[in-house]
């Protein structure tokens, strides 16, 4: 099973997140969801939610096939994470 990492924040768009979530899911493969904090809920725009399972400290980013980042409002509050901006380096 690949594994498929997706970035959440509050503000997200949540057609962005919720959609490849999904297709992804139903692919066969495992998403996780990072967030500044492991076991938070966060709200998109429209009033979806989405509870991250991990935080970024949790992630070895080897064992991932891709990284989603959805948008929004999010990626500007992403950008000030170190921990999520260093994953998204070292994916590239």
């Amino acid at each position: 099973m690949k594994k498929v990492l997706l970035f959440v924040e509050n503000g997200f768009e949540d057609r962005e997140l919720m959609y490849p979530y999904y297709r992804f899911t139903e692919a066969g493969h495992k998403v996780d969801v990072v967030g500044p904090r492991a076991k938070v809920t966060y709200n998109g725009e429209h009033g979806l939610t989405m509870e991250s399972n991990l935080s970024s400290k949790d992630v070895n980013i080897v064992d991932y096939v891709a990284i989603i980042i959805p948008g929004g409002r999010a990626p500007d509050r992403m950008r000030t994470n170190k921990g999520r901006v260093n994953l998204a380096k070292e994916a590239n």
